[in-house]
């Protein structure tokens, strides 16, 4: 049983709406970050150019000299280079000239510090508070991401800790007093303060392993606490994000213990993410709302897609291990529908967050509240800072609320980050690539997703707690 045709006609009809905005929402020739799109789609058409330009960014923060930048530029890019003409191999090779070396580090460097700017915000919060205002200011809202996601000493995550801590002091003495820091959506829950941080737990704990389970979830749980405990005196919103596989079970329990707690039953709508390729996500939806109804006040979930696939790809056949995502794209997409009519028929005891730049999923999204009766204060959209600015603008127009998930740090552990988000950009698979560099038709993207037969053969059903709604596994149908 797919969608009911009405409703599946509405999406249709909606997206296309939506696709239609985009044409007008682009950012201006005169525009850096059109300059950048034209970079990043011309290395779209030229894969093995791409691929080792992004080593080179890559590896970027440990070249400390210009002599090292520029021997790395000459042996990363003029093989491809000359793959695609040999006078542009022959120009990259100018650059072992010694007068031409400064400048060639020079480039390379401002260059990647440019494309960076795109996608993180600020080195510091400090330096973040212009980027945010001027979101606030074209009526977004925001959640700030520290980037680091793993620690290697106690030192290191307690130090990783007093930067959420500083960040929460210097976001809520000011953001608050700003025109901007007034509500985009009056009485939307996601608005109940203009400042919100996103957490990354297994950078607070440097010993944080499944087998270390216990001990890693009350030192996270103690140490989470902290942070919830000065969010809550700004009365600030905190989001708890989900990390790979071998983490969540502890970052899950660690959520529950600390907003379970008396201490935190009165904190508004803490925040827990949930990863649609998982193949176990129905069951974590399940458990979270569960865990809402009993501590007797809502929290949100932020339902995305996942983004460690090639990561746990890579793990999984090092050690044998059955893979706990979806095999196919499709699946996901398809899973995820499936999750948000759960989250929105449980509107009362959760706030669903639709993080995602896939169009259809967006727009299923909004057209199945809409089908409930619901209205657009009991739901909002999040997009990533930098890669979807017409899209945000597209349902911001629409009466969303849109969060952008910004990231800030320096450079050098950003990297990691900023190299993952050029991938999303111009991989093949990217809806942004077909969204805004192809001609692909409208009518493909934004048909009805279909789960594939092996994904669907291994689907996981959560077992239902009575007080919550009915699973409709008809309603994810196998792709043949």
């Amino acid at each position: 049983m797919t969608l009911d045709t009405t409703l599946n006609a509405r999406i249709i009809d909606f997206g296309r709406g939506v696709f239609t905005d985009l044409d007008t929402n682009e950012p201006s020739p005169l525009n850096l970050r059109y300059l950048n799109t034209l970079l990043m789609r011309w290395s779209m058409s030229r894969p093995d150019f791409k691929v080792d330009l992004f080593r080179l960014v890559d590896v970027l923060p440990t070249l400390k000299t210009d002599d090292a930048i520029a021997e790395h530029v000459r042996e990363y890019l003029i093989p491809s280079a000359n793959r695609i003409h040999p006078s542009l191999g022959w120009l990259i090779g100018l650059c072992k000239s010694p007068l031409l070396v400064p400048l060639t580090a020079f480039l390379v460097r401002n260059g990647v510090q440019q494309m960076a700017s795109m996608f993180i915000a600020g080195h510091s919060p400090q330096a973040a508070l212009p980027v945010l205002r001027r979101l606030r200011k074209k009526r977004y809202a925001f959640t700030v991401d520290l980037l680091g996601e793993f620690c290697v000493c106690e030192p290191e995550a307690l130090e990783y800790q007093q930067r959420y801590l500083d960040a929460i002091d210097t976001f809520g003495e000011t953001i608050p007093s700003w025109q901007e820091g007034t509500p985009i959506v009056p009485g939307h829950a996601g608005e109940k303060s203009p400042v919100c941080i996103s957490v990354k737990l297994s950078a607070l704990y440097s010993q944080t392993n499944v087998l270390n389970f216990e001990r890693s979830v009350a030192i996270l749980s103690e140490r989470l606490t902290e942070v919830a405990r000065r969010a809550k005196k700004y009365g600030a919103l905190l989001y708890v994000d989900a990390e790979d596989s071998g983490n969540n079970s502890m970052i899950y329990e660690s959520f529950k213990r600390v907003f379970g707690s008396p201490e935190f039953i009165d904190f508004p709508y803490p925040g827990i993410v949930i990863q649609a390729y998982a193949k176990n996500s129905e069951i974590r939806v399940q458990e979270m709302l569960a865990f809402a109804q009993q501590r007797g006040a809502p929290i949100a979930i932020r339902l995305v897609k996942g983004a460690y696939w090639d990561y746990e790809r890579v793990i999984s056949a090092q050690n044998h291990w059955d893979f706990p995502l979806w095999t196919k794209k499709e699946s996901s997409d398809a899973h995820y529908e499936h999750l948000s009519r759960i989250l929105l028929q449980n509107h009362e005891v959760c706030l669903p967050a639709f993080g995602s730049h896939n169009i259809r999923s967006l727009s299923h999204a909004c057209c199945y509240a809409e089908h409930l009766g619901l209205t657009e204060r009991d739901f909002e959209i999040q997009v990533l800072y930098g890669m979807a600015e017409p899209i945000a603008q597209a349902f911001m127009e629409r009466g969303h609320l849109v969060r952008m998930y910004i990231p800030l740090g320096e450079l050098l552990p950003g990297m990691g980050y900023f190299v993952r988000r050029l991938l999303e950009n111009t991989s093949n698979e990217s809806f942004l690539k077909h969204t805004f560099f192809d001609t692909e038709e409208v009518s493909n993207l934004m048909r009805e997703p279909r789960m594939h037969t092996q994904d669907f053969q291994a689907l996981t059903i959560a077992p239902k707690p009575d007080d919550l709604v009915p699973i409709q596994l008809q309603n994810v149908q196998p792709s043949f």
